[in-house]
């Protein structure tokens, strides 16, 4: 025989309103009676109807993440901290990859709103309008996360991505008069055109000319930068760095160097993006950008609860910090 709400309010000596009270999380019910609930609930192995309580109250505890590609371990690690700071405040993580697809986008909100989720976390390769749009048609609390969302009412928390590319192709100018780029996929519209933007800016700063062989495509994986590493070298015979918008291409073009006897530091420096597990202990150790998956998640949680509950923003778009980290495959 299933227990019951009424079970759980006779054990715990509360009024039916006092259980569902503390099953709500509501704030009218002091400390300890909240306690004494919750070891009743407990004792009594009473199981939480939490699709009767979404259609009752509204609230479904639920935090949907749509990600494109979230095989690549930083985005994993954002996510871990989304569900990590989710379940801090008893809420539950529901996720899709899209693959930064448009059509399985929508498809996610779709869905989603069908299961009235409570917010939404959006990292997508691509802003169009028409994603855009069926955010605020759904009219679920929405925070993006792979860069920055211009023109928008909807907040969006991400690193600086044009500073940081900034800073990176800063550095590579002080190691010689040009570098090669492997860029994320062209159709990646976010967080690799932001990056692109930053190189782009300092090239002109510098009045040097951005060759179109300067530039190799990825996809953010380790194969595609063995593969970007050698265009850019059979296209570039004078090339001595590369910049890699990711950890994962930076250590497959370091790979392709030591296949074919290229030294790295010595005659390739190599930097990459995000500074993954895997970064310390590649050989060489690699360069890149530092930028915290703990903290990005820490801070999408904290704006889309602060938009759930209606809190008014100073500012749409956060930038978390990201710092420049110099290790072996760097001059």
């Amino acid at each position: 025989m299933n227990t019951t709400m009424k079970d759980v309010a006779k054990r715990a000596n509360v009024s039916l309103s006092t259980v569902s009270r503390v099953i709500n999380n509501s704030n009218l019910v002091s400390k300890d009676t909240a306690i004494k609930v919750r070891k009743a609930i407990k004792e009594l192995d009473y199981q939480i109807n939490e699709s009767a309580r979404a259609l009752r109250t509204n609230i479904s505890k639920l935090i949907g993440v749509i990600g494109a590609g979230m095989d690549n371990p930083f985005l994993m690690k954002v996510l871990k901290s989304i569900e990590t700071e989710a379940i801090k405040e008893n809420y539950n993580i529901i996720y899709g990859d899209s693959e930064g697809e448009l059509e399985q986008e929508l498809y996610y909100i779709n869905m989603f709103k069908q299961k009235k989720i409570d917010g939404l976390v959006i990292m997508t390769a691509k802003f169009s309008d028409e994603l855009i749009k069926a955010i605020k048609e759904s009219n679920i609390p929405t925070v993006f996360a792979s860069g920055h969302l211009k023109q928008s009412d909807l907040p969006s928390v991400t690193v600086n991505n044009v500073k940081a590319a900034e800073d990176v192709s800063e550095y590579l100018f002080s190691l010689g008069e040009y570098f090669g780029i492997i860029r994320g996929p062209y159709r990646d519209s976010v967080a690799s055109e932001e990056r692109m933007q930053g190189v782009i800016n300092k090239y002109k700063e510098k009045k040097v000319k951005l060759k179109e062989s300067y530039i190799a495509e990825g996809d953010f994986t380790f194969k595609s930068g063995y593969k970007a590493a050698e265009t850019l070298i059979n296209n570039n015979k004078d090339l001595s760095s590369i910049f890699a918008f990711s950890d994962q291409m930076a250590v497959g073009a370091i790979k392709y160097c030591i296949d074919n006897n290229i030294k790295v530091p010595e005659q390739m420096s190599i930097i990459g993006f995000d500074d993954i597990e895997a970064a310390k202990y590649a050989n060489p150790s690699l360069s890149t950008v530092y930028q915290s998956g703990t903290k990005l998640g820490i801070e999408i949680m904290d704006v889309l609860l602060k938009e759930i509950n209606g809190t008014q923003f100073t500012k749409n778009n956060i930038f978390i910090p990201h710092d420049l980290v110099i290790r072996e495959s760097s001059k």
